[in-house]
């Protein structure tokens, strides 16, 4: 019993000192980690042309993955992402249009993919 309260006790300032140092280098790592959050989101048509109608859509969501420090992560709000394709060009039938996210960037986070990138919208003529 003698034997290990010596052990315990030997140098116990330099134990408590490393167990401090390692603490604080795991709450270092772990607050600068970078954290991925993917999330689906409706996909809004802007700028179409009066001349034509909607028929659909496809598909209505797409996935989007954005990438930032997990502290600064966790204050993001996802409903002020606007995800979107400009309409100017569309006519009548198939087209396909690239999809936006915007911000796309800030300082809480990045979008780093957008699966599928192109959306395909069916119209008609009104």
């Amino acid at each position: 019993m003698k034997r290990i309260k010596e052990i315990i006790l030997n140098n116990i300032h330099l134990k408590i000192l490393s167990l401090l140092v390692a603490f604080l280098l795991w709450l270092n790592i772990t607050s600068t980690q970078k954290t991925r959050l993917e999330f689906y989101a409706d996909v809004k048509v802007l700028n179409k042309p009066q001349n034509v109608r909607i028929v659909k859509v496809e598909p209505e969501k797409v996935l989007i993955i954005i990438e930032g420090v997990r502290t600064k992560l966790n204050q993001v709000n996802i409903s002020n992402i606007r995800v979107y394709v400009d309409g100017r060009n569309i006519k009548e039938g198939k087209n396909t249009l690239k999809v936006f996210v915007k911000p796309s960037k800030t300082e809480n986070f990045s979008v780093i993919q957008v699966k599928p990138e192109k959306i395909y919208i069916y119209a008609s003529p009104k």
